[in-house]
């Protein structure tokens, strides 16, 4: 009975596997990076800000 058991569980497992595998949605698993614009320079009166 065991084996029966163990038959049609592997059998069910590979006939479902390429319906569960065509269904995973491939964009949802790696988000798409977004990166903030960079901080604008300080102002500086004059030379002190030049040579740094």
């Amino acid at each position: 009975m065991k084996q029966i058991v163990t038959a049609i569980a592997l059998s069910l497992s590979l006939a479902a596997s390429p319906i569960l595998a065509f269904g995973i949605d491939m964009s949802t698993l790696t988000p798409v990076l977004t990166y903030p614009d960079p901080a604008p320079a300080p102002v500086t009166q004059g030379n002190s800000g030049i040579n740094k």
